[in-house]
């Protein structure tokens, strides 16, 4: 007779990535870049536009795997704010996230 146990539910592949996600949360909270809205700009020099992609595969939740590769790359230019323009979906699973990014601390 098969016995009860919490393991026979747990879907091994999904739960490997649902680890590996979490664990690059804590990661994103550690940038140094603001997002913010256009109107809030005062007195910042503007830097450039970055984008981010959120990579290929099958990802129900692209918008914040490319949010954070666009904070990545505006952490990497020194910005101190960044303002979302678009999120651009590529098929149904992935994407692209444009930002404006700025400097306000000088």
């Amino acid at each position: 007779m098969n016995q009860f146990t919490p393991l026979n539910f747990i879907n091994i592949k999904k739960t490997k990535v649902f680890v590996s996600f979490l664990l690059c949360i804590p990661f994103a909270s550690l940038s140094q870049t603001q997002e913010t809205q256009a109107s809030v700009i005062k007195n910042c020099h503007y830097l450039q536009i970055v984008e981010g992609a959120s990579g290929y595969g099958k990802n129900m939740n692209w918008q914040s795997l490319a949010k954070y590769s666009a904070l990545t790359k505006a952490d990497k230019l020194g910005a101190s704010h960044l303002v979302w323009e678009r999120f651009d979906p590529v098929g149904a699973f992935n994407g692209i996230a444009v930002a404006k990014a700025y400097n306000c601390d000088s």
